[in-house]
């Protein structure tokens, strides 16, 4: 089965098809449009032995397999920072609650999948958001976080904006090197001795390892296809995986509401008041 409609319809139409025997389930982004949803959605296929796939295509980008290879083995050295945005024209349409949020649920769950495939879960979130014009309430045109995964990295993350492009990009910027990643672009950075300041050292760009170009979403269809077959598949992006995503979007939307305080994760669904946080 695959679930393909409005994000507040997710979870019912997965927990249907899961008690009438599907086997497998690929379910558009984001898993739900909260959190109470998502772990519903989760345990009834996980009672009857579905397979749940949520469509964060990028795990099955062989770029972003490639760059956490490279990442794992140290061609940067130590990541330190990381400068993520997602940029697209901002909040359209009527907030409504179920919906569950704005540009940075909509797009940046690709983001937020990404970060944690990459550099591992998240531990705190700093949030904050803002709306173009005049309005007062309603979901955000902007998000900003400080985000802090448990292995110590931090990344700074920026989505929505108002811009009238799309921009999905990542710099990760490590000790030895960088490397920058966005919709078709790759770079590759190392240092070498400065050639303008005598003790320093320059990024110099180098040629980005060579992968194979395949088609990220066959693949992701392809592990879904031995799934049916009855093969024994380790689901690149799976239920937790849409939980967790939501899970972060959402603490950073509660973040906001505190006035930009720390939140600490694991968050409590029931922390979540998205009609207070956003004025519904």
């Amino acid at each position: 089965v695959i679930i393909s409609t409005w994000t507040q319809s997710h979870a019912e139409i997965g927990i249907r098809a899961a008690e009438n025997g599907a086997r497998v389930v690929v379910c558009e982004k984001p898993i739900a449009s909260n959190l109470r949803d998502a772990s519903r959605f989760i345990a009834s296929c996980k009672a009857r032995g579905a397979r749940l796939i949520i469509n964060h295509e990028r795990r099955y980008d062989v770029r972003y397999q490639k760059i956490k290879e490279m990442l794992d083995d140290g061609a940067i050295g130590e990541i330190r920072t990381v400068h993520a945005v997602i940029l697209s024209g901002g909040f359209r349409g009527i907030s409504r609650i179920e919906q569950g949020g704005g540009p940075l649920l909509h797009d940046g769950t690709h983001m937020i999948d990404l970060i944690r495939y990459l550099f591992g879960d998240i531990a705190t979130v700093i949030g904050d958001f803002d709306r173009s014009g005049n309005r007062r309430s309603g979901f955000e045109d902007r998000a900003t976080a400080w985000i802090r995964t448990r292995g110590g990295v931090d990344v700074f993350l920026e989505a929505g904006g108002a811009r009238d492009y799309f921009v999905f990009e990542l710099g990760i910027s490590g000790t030895r090197g960088k490397i920058i990643a966005g919709n078709g672009y790759q770079s590759f950075f190392t240092t070498r001795a400065s050639r303008h300041y005598t003790g320093f050292r320059d990024l110099v760009e180098k040629p980005f390892p060579r992968f194979r170009r395949l088609n990220y979403f066959t693949r992701e269809y392809s592990e879904a296809k031995r799934l049916l077959a009855g093969q024994d598949v380790s689901i690149r992006s799976t239920g937790l995986d849409g939980y967790r995503a939501i899970e972060a979007i959402h603490a950073i939307y509660l973040s906001a509401g505190r006035g930009r305080k720390i939140v600490e994760l694991p968050v409590k669904p029931d922390t979540i008041r998205l009609k207070e946080i956003f004025s519904l």
